[in-house]
């Protein structure tokens, strides 16, 4: 109030400056309460979201992982299937047959085995 205003000192206007305080305090606990558990609240979302976003990254590298283990899954079965087909061929008479006259040039009785130069630059470039 400016000096020439003088307020009254009656019971009325006592009471309503003592409503204003109070009302003054409690505005200033409840934006206290707001921000304490606003922050609190924010807090707890942020770390959510650090924990959303660790979980992604994890289960990305899972994923890479999981491609690159079935990756070599694969190659695994399809070298097995190449072993398997290599095994029949050693249980076939004719195969083995085939590759002894081939890379050791035996021979049935009453054949001659000529070796060709061509069979040698063949065995170099394999």
């Amino acid at each position: 109030m400016s000096k020439k205003v003088q307020g009254i000192g009656n019971q009325y206007t006592s009471e309503e400056n003592a409503k204003r305080q109070r009302h003054a305090r409690l505005k200033k606990v409840v934006k206290k309460r707001m921000l304490v558990f606003g922050g609190g609240l924010f807090a707890i979302i942020l770390v959510l979201l650090i924990m959303v976003g660790v979980q992604m990254h994890n289960n990305q590298q899972a994923s890479q992982e999981r491609q690159a283990k079935e990756e070599e899954y694969q190659k695994i079965q399809d070298e097995e299937i190449e072993l398997k087909e290599r095994l029949n061929n050693l249980n076939d008479e004719e195969y083995i047959e085939k590759i002894a006259r081939d890379e050791y040039y035996l021979s049935n009785d009453g054949e001659v085995i000529f070796k060709l130069p061509e069979d040698q630059k063949n065995k170099k470039q394999e």
